[in-house]
This record gives C-alpha cells, sequence and structure tokens, in this order.
C-alpha cells in the first residue's frame, strides 16, 4: 500500500496544480468575457456572447471546482501532516478549506440557480436576435458579482498554495 501511495500523492498534487492553473485561467477568460459583454450590450449578437459566458462558467465550474476537491481531499488524506480543518496547525490549508467551502456554497447556492434564470433569456437558436430585459440584465449582472467573488477566493487560495513554505 506504501508503494502506491507513493506514486499517488505526486500524480494528485499535479492534477491539483493543474485543476487551480484551470480556475486562474477561468478569472483571465472571465475578464475578457465581461469585457466583450459589456462591449457588445444591446448588440444582436449579445445573447451569443452571454450564452457562451455561462457554457465556459459551468465548464470550468465543473471541471476546476470538482477536481480542485477531489485531489485536495485525497492528498489531505494521503498527506498525514495535513487534516480537515485543524485550526492548530497548518493555518494556511484551514483557510484554504474554509474558503473552498465558500466557494462552493457560492457555486451551488448562487451561480447555478441564477444562471438557470437567466438561461430562461436566451432562445435555444441562438441565431435569433433578441436582447435581454432588466431582470435578464440583473441575472447576469449577479452572476457576475459571484464570479468576481470566486474569482477572489481563487486568487486568495494560490497566493496561500505558493507562500505557505515562506510563512511557516
Amino acid at each position: 500500500m506504501k508503494g502506491i501511495k507513493m506514486y499517488l500523492y505526486p500524480t494528485l498534487f499535479t492534477l491539483h496544480i493543474i485543476f487551480a492553473g484551470g480556475w486562474l485561467i477561468s478569472f483571465i477568460s472571465d475578464i475578457y468575457l465581461k469585457s466583450l459583454l459589456n462591449k457588445n450590450k444591446g448588440q444582436d449578437y449579445e445573447i451569443k456572447f452571454i450564452d457562451i459566458y455561462l457554457t465556459l462558467t459551468n465548464l470550468n465550474g465543473i471541471v476546476s471546482a470538482t477536481g480542485i476537491l477531489i485531489t485536495g481531499i485525497l492528498i489531505t488524506l494521503l498527506n498525514p501532516v495535513y487534516t480537515f480543518f485543524q485550526f492548530t496547525a497548518n493555518h494556511w490549508l484551514t483557510t484554504k478549506q474554509i474558503l473552498m467551502v465558500i466557494s462552493l456554497l457560492l457555486i451551488f447556492f448562487y451561480i447555478i440557480p441564477t444562471a438557470k434564470k437567466l438561461r430562461k433569456f436566451i432562445p435555444k437558436n441562438s441565431d435569433t436576435k433578441i436582447q435581454l430585459n432588466e431582470e435578464g440584465y440583473n441575472y447576469l449582472n449577479t452572476i457576475f458579482r459571484i464570479n468576481r467573488l470566486i474569482n477572489l477566493i481563487v486568487i486568495i487560495n494560490f497566493i496561500l498554495a505558493i507562500t505557505h513554505r515562506f510563512i511557516n
């Protein structure tokens, strides 16, 4: 069993870094897509950009958040130095774990329901020339705000992961 752990841990750690990179890429693409949406507000193809934005946000949430969560849990279980929510040691890890729980709560209780409401304003045929009404823009702006908060949490978690060796 010890041999499996010896190979499994570095693989999980590498995957964890890759998923974190995916979330950082999402942060950059989120900024770019929001600027595109703001520049094209009220244009004929605005709905197409909103559809792309929602699709990428959803895809990233599924892949990166799930990947980070699963690999993080397995890394914590395999490494005897790490534990879940231990406030007396590894403060950086406890902070990351709390922030991850907050991110997941934001995703499940705000992003997903709001995106479902916004999707009702997007026709199946995205070539249809339709614009959002005020309610649709409110949903979109809510998603923007929550994504900004999640992206801030991702950046903080990334900084904690990179700098924890220098802070202890």
